[in-house]
């Protein structure tokens, strides 16, 4: 849990607005809206405002696959005036599942989101407002409708991804909870993602993690749970 965090945050000297920052997953909002919700009727003392601003095909990285219908946004083109903006208390960011474009690991893509991410966190501080960084959501293969590449394959996408690009996120999560990039907090959304698929999947062979890219709802539920639990020390148990 992130008590040092979840002091702050419960300061009358802190500014009430969490502005979540991320790619479609974000955008999609259903994780922040379910916390959002669970907070009103729960915790009705914390008068605090949870803003989603994802934007789908976002990274942090600035890279895109060739084979994407246009260059991938990329989050260091809005953040200034989204800062500036919303004037957060607290910025939650979740980049990572389109930095690696959907190829098998390479130490220049994984430069580029390591800079990326290291200059996301000193321009929040910059501003005031404390870091906060999730690790990507996996990867499963096993949940994908599309064609599934081998690592000596080319052109890979986000319609075509490597089959096992779920390790180049494990690398990426790893990289963000050693703690080398600066933040006052880190989330692991990975660990208690796959619990929850390797659980769904013990129950019923055929469940599907949404697309493998993007959490099914209750997927989502998972990550609000640990958003509660880490943020504000909650237990809200079953949101799915």
């Amino acid at each position: 849990m992130l008590n040092l965090f979840t002091d702050n945050i419960t300061k009358d000297s802190m500014r009430p607005l969490i502005l979540f920052l991320g790619d479609s997953i974000t955008a999609d909002g259903l994780y922040i809206r379910l916390a959002g919700e669970w907070l009103r009727k729960h915790r009705p003392d914390l008068a605090v405002e949870l803003a989603a601003r994802g934007v789908p095909s976002e990274t942090a990285s600035g890279l895109s696959e060739a084979d994407h219908p246009f260059p991938r946004p990329c989050v260091h083109e809005r953040l200034t005036k989204e800062l500036a903006e919303a004037v957060p208390g607290v910025v939650v960011a979740c980049y990572g599942m389109n930095d690696g474009i959907y190829h098998p690991f390479s130490e220049a893509r994984f430069a580029a989101y390591r800079e990326g991410m290291l200059r996301l966190s000193a321009k929040i501080r910059e501003a005031g407002a404390k870091v906060v960084l999730m690790t990507p959501p996996p990867f499963d293969a096993a949940s994908m409708n599309g064609q599934l590449l081998p690592a000596e394959a080319s052109g890979f996408s986000y319609l075509a991804p490597y089959r096992d690009y779920d390790l180049v996120l494990e690398r990426y999560a790893e990289w963000l909870l050693s703690g080398i990039c600066p933040a006052d907090g880190i989330i692991d959304l990975r660990t208690p993602l796959l619990e929850h698929i390797r659980q769904e999947r013990s129950l019923n062979g055929s469940y599907r993690y949404g697309d493998g890219i993007h959490p099914d709802a209750s997927g989502h539920g998972v990550i609000a749970q640990t958003l509660l639990r880490e943020l504000f020390h909650a237990e809200p148990g079953d949101m799915a």
